[in-house]
C-alpha cells in the first residue's frame, strides 16, 4: 500500500500565507466591478468580478434579464488548500486566529483542546 503524504497543519499554512489570503478567507472577497461583456453567440453577459486585496476572479454568465446561467472562480497561486484539506469550522477559527495576530501583531496561541482545524 502507496504511504500518503503527511497532511500539513492548517496553522503552519494559514501562517505562511500572504495577509491579502488571511483577510479574505475570513472576512470574504472584496469585490469590485471589473468587466461585463455581451456575447452574441452565448447571447448573455460575461461578468468578472475582481477581489481588490486577494486578485481572486469570480466569473459568470448571466442573461439579458439577470438570470445567472453558470459561475465559478480564478483563484491567485497559493491560496488553494492543497496539502491542508479541508477547512471546517475549526480551521476557519485558526484563520481568524491567524487574522487577528496580525492585525494585533503578535502570536497566534494554541487553545489547548489539542483540536486539528483540518479535517
Amino acid at each position: 500500500m502507496p504511504e500518503q503524504a503527511p497532511r500539513r497543519s492548517i496553522e503552519s499554512w494559514a501562517h505562511e500565507l500572504p495577509v491579502s489570503f488571511v483577510e479574505c478567507r475570513t472576512m470574504g472577497h472584496r469585490w469590485q466591478p471589473h468587466t461585463a461583456t455581451w456575447d452574441r453567440e452565448a447571447r448573455a453577459y460575461h461578468v468578472i468580478h475582481a477581489c481588490d486585496r486577494c486578485e481572486t476572479h469570480r466569473k459568470a454568465w448571466w442573461t439579458r434579464n439577470g438570470e445567472v446561467t453558470s459561475a465559478g472562480y480564478d483563484y491567485p497561486e497559493g491560496y488553494l488548500t492543497r496539502d491542508v484539506g479541508y477547512i471546517g469550522a475549526d480551521g476557519r477559527g485558526v484563520l481568524r486566529t491567524e487574522y487577528l495576530a496580525r492585525l494585533f501583531n503578535t502570536t497566534p496561541h494554541s487553545t489547548g483542546s489539542g483540536s486539528r482545524a483540518a479535517s
